[in-house]
């Protein structure tokens, strides 16, 4: 059985030694970067940390997270959130921003006080002589030879068998933007899970309630000290085990003259205008707002001065868009009409009741429109920007929620309450005639909103598709961020209901037999479903009342997703899919096609622990384990999944989700395609 160990006692029993990337030859200084990711050099043991969880050369990361699991390594940062949200951690959580030692590193990159820790070697058995910054010292040369070296570089020289060497050492500084939604943070993967406690009896196969039962965890998810947080961000729920992390972090472990500097600001519930461009309004975890846009957060952290000063979007940027039809898919400002905040104006700051209410509670500085400035234009561009978005423009969530609950009703008020925001195209519909109040429901909605999922996709009179939504994010970034189209790395969703490749391009659309592909069985209740964890998200109250109607059993409803309901839903994300891989290609955005496919093998019916462990077969809640290695499993989070991984969490902001297996497998394609090859 995997059985995670305490970090701690690994510290104590294993002290690490350090072993060049490639050995030194005759007359060369071999030297590496000890610490090469950014992100762990707030912590005491930065280098330990980094020699933990790097990729070995060559390493590939199905193997990586075998050999993690095997050492029953949690995230890095699990020891330091338990101790507090400000104790280490790269991302200070109150005041919201990266720590200062982070970001000196980009705001102060040549200054010769930004060090690197590195070791150095030459291949001798014999004693070295080392000289550098104006001492000396004498050691077996075998030992190597341990410095701070400035990130704009200084010389090194060494003296061993009658021969003397010189060498320039400077790292080469690759900094990481990670921008985007929830596929992008790493949503559904705390960096401090859930922990069931053993030795538990569960009440019967259909009970819900114990799900959401704090007494039964070790430690709760909302705990009474609020310094105790279980994300590296819990106002976006950002994680480590992001593709956009985990990517970083293998482009740090193959490159030993490298030091990696990743920031990351990817969201849970982003949009690209809501989250990216704009202030985000709806936070999924602690807190109320996010403060900045993504953008601005990158600029206010990338700038050598603190800027403090808006200016509009410019007419290069807009490209003759009319952006008046941009506004929030949903809540506060979700008018046609609204304006647009991506101009500054005191209007929308400071009597807009979202704008206003916010601003109270942080003495009147944020959220502001208009895009932040660095006056003096003195700002670190990014090397790369990782972004994931589109997805909840389109109401990906939405989406899922339309076909997982059950469709058939015959009590109105439980319908509306657990029915979506946004319903898909009426094409991609369940059937109307036997699903009549969901059919209403849906016809009533899309006059409501103006727009179905369709309309968001590809656009009509009050809200602009996705093609004019990325080709202004693009514009935006080029010029805010002063990077490239080939800079923009953009891994495709990949698609976790198929069970076969497709004989279609992966830049492709999907067609034909793509769309069977394998679900629950139809109008039956099934205990052992992968989904039925998503009852617990329902109100109490409503499971209690509902429960005691004869026939209205909230506990034995169809919580599936069934064959078709699995090819309707693919359908429509299939639709959005190809309108990103045509404007990111024709764009010239690093696009990654392949990442399509990457779960096809991996999908949701797969791997154990499918079933809630009080059905059978029975097994000990204490058992679960989120992160641990199997090699035939799911890529993504099911219902039950991350009602186990996130308990506590009524919003089951984790299903359908990647799960670290999902999230090492889109990496792994991303730097197979474009770093691969030196």
């Amino acid at each position: 059985m995997y059985v995670f160990r305490p970090l701690i006692l690994l510290f104590t029993i294993f002290t690490p030694t350090y072993s060049l990337s490639s050995e030194p030859t005759d007359d060369t200084i071999e030297w590496e970067v000890l610490n090469r990711f950014g992100p762990f050099a707030t912590q005491g043991n930065a280098e330990d940390l980094f020699h933990r969880y790097k990729l070995e050369p060559g390493e590939n990361f199905a193997d990586w997270h075998k050999r993690l699991s095997d050492l029953g390594l949690p995230s890095p940062y699990e020891a330091s959130l338990k101790e507090g949200q400000n104790a280490g951690m790269h991302w200070d959580q109150r005041a919201k921003q990266h720590s200062e030692k982070i970001l000196s590193f980009v705001q102060n990159e040549a200054s010769a006080a930004t060090t690197v820790r590195a070791v150095a070697r030459v291949a001798s058995s014999s004693e070295c002589t080392w000289v550098y910054n104006g001492e000396t010292n004498t050691l077996p040369c075998e030992r190597g030879f341990e410095f701070s070296v400035p990130i704009s570089g200084a010389n090194l020289s060494v003296s061993y068998q009658g021969s003397e060497i010189s060498s320039w050492i400077k790292p080469e500084h690759v900094v990481i933007v990670g921008m985007g939604d929830s596929y992008g943070s790493g949503e559904g993967n705390p960096d401090y899970p859930g922990q069931w406690k053993a030795g538990q009896t569960l009440p019967g196969k259909n009970n819900l309630e114990w799900l959401v039962d704090s007494q039964r965890l070790v430690s709760p998810p909302e705990a009474p000290d609020a310094d105790v947080n279980h994300w590296v961000d819990d106002t976006c729920h950002r994680s480590f085990y992001s593709h956009q992390s985990l990517t970083a972090l293998k482009l740090a472990s193959e490159r030993p003259h490298t030091y990696v500097t990743f920031l990351h600001y990817a969201c849970t519930g982003a949009e690209i205008f809501d989250g990216l461009l704009v202030p985000q309004y709806q936070a999924w975890g602690k807190g109320e707002y996010v403060p900045y846009s993504q953008v601005n957060f990158a600029i206010r952290e990338l700038c050598q001065e603190t800027p403090s000063n808006y200016e509009a979007v410019s007419a290069e940027e807009i490209g003759g868009l009319n952006i008046r039809s941009f506004h929030r898919r949903g809540g506060p400002g979700n008018r046609p009409r609204s304006m647009s905040n991506l101009n500054p104006d005191p209007r929308v700051d400071r009597f807009s009741k979202f704008t206003r209410d916010l601003r109270e509670t942080n003495g009147g500085k944020f959220p502001q429109s208009g895009f932040l400035t660095c006056a003096s234009g003195n700002m670190r561009q990014p090397d790369y920007v990782f972004l994931s978005i589109g997805g909840n423009d389109i109401g990906f969530a939405d989406i899922v929620q339309y076909f997982v609950i059950p469709t058939q009703w015959k009590i109105k008020l439980v319908g509306t309450l657990l029915f979506p925001e946004v319903c898909p195209s009426p094409s991609n519909r369940v059937d109307a005639k036997t699903n009549r109040h969901l059919d209403r429901y849906c016809r009533k909605l899309d006059s409501k909103n103006l727009y179905h999922a369709g309309d968001l996709t590809d656009g009509h009179s009050t809200s602009l598709g996705m093609k004019e939504r990325y080709s202004l994010l693009f514009n935006v970034l080029e010029k805010r961020l002063a990077v490239k189209p080939s800079q923009i790395v953009i891994p495709q969703y990949p698609d976790p209901m198929r069970a076969r490749v497709s004989s279609q391009p992966a830049c492709e659309p999907l067609s034909g037999s793509d769309f069977n592909v394998p679900g629950d069985p139809p109008r039956e209740f099934n205990p052992k479903s992968a989904w039925n964890g998503l009852k617990a998200a329902a109100p109490n109250s409503l499971i209690r009342t509902l429960s005691r109607w004869p026939g209205r059993n909230l506990r034995e409803w169809h919580f599936n997703l069934t064959s078709s309901e699995g090819g309707l839903a693919l359908k429509q994300f299939d639709r959005f899919r190809s309108a990103l891989s045509k404007v990111a290609r024709d764009r010239g955005v690093s696009f990654v096609c392949e990442t399509r496919d990457a779960f096809v093998g991996y999908g949701w019916w797969k791997g154990g622990r499918g079933n809630l462990p009080n059905t059978e077969p029975k097994w000990p809640v204490s058992d679960w384990r989120p992160y641990a290695y199997e090699a035939d499993t799911r890529a993504i989070r099911t219902g039950n999944d991350t009602l186990l991984t996130q308990p506590g969490d009524k919003r089951i902001t984790g299903a359908v989700h990647p799960n670290l297996t999902g999230h090492r497998l889109i990496a792994q394609q991303v730097y197979d395609k474009f770093w691969s090859t030196p």
